[in-house]
């Protein structure tokens, strides 16, 4: 593999090997050979999926995948599930949609996955010079990131209004 390759296949994906999403929510379609078979949001699709592969009795039956960024998650996968009716979804799919969600419950989510995040990062013994700088550059996005979710729960559970999260800052 060329080494310019490597590098956009690196560009990819983020320090915890997750895909590179810049922040966004997903909204992912998994297909089988009778037709779509399920759809979902998340942050980290790729281990979403890799997690419904695993776990699911139809994971086996996954031959191909669509992943789409839309500017409100929630609500395309709701209107997806609703016109799509794919076989495995139980939300959404039912004769009366289910209320929308709590404003506060993503950003609240969001803040409990980075603040173990942080921890584990914290509590990670360094092997070399190189290690401690990698992990104090992550300790550092990590504790502006919980400071940008903490921002966002504080407006949402103020206002009780839904919060676009905020766009995470590139890295230089």
């Amino acid at each position: 593999m060329a080494d310019v390759d490597a590098q956009f296949l690196r560009s990819l994906f983020d320090e915890e090997g997750s895909l590179h999403t810049a922040g966004r929510t997903a909204l992912y379609r998994l297909y089988g050979p009778e037709g779509l078979l399920y759809v979902g949001i998340t942050i980290c699709p790729l281990t979403r999926i890799r997690t419904h592969l695993r776990e699911q009795p139809w994971g086996s039956r996954v031959i191909a995948v669509r992943i789409d960024y839309p500017d409100d998650p929630e609500a395309a996968e709701r209107r997806a599930v609703r016109a799509e009716q794919p076989r495995h979804n139980v939300v959404f799919n039912g004769p009366v949609a289910p209320p929308p969600p709590d404003p506060a419950s993503r950003p609240r989510t969001r803040l409990t996955v980075e603040r173990r995040r942080l921890a584990e990062l914290e509590a990670a013994v360094p092997e070399s010079a190189t290690h401690v700088r990698l992990l104090a550059r992550a300790i550092a996005a990590k504790r502006r990131r919980i400071a940008d979710l903490t921002r966002d729960l504080q407006d949402a559970e103020g206002a009780g209004v839904r919060v676009a999260p905020r766009p995470r800052k590139e890295r230089p």
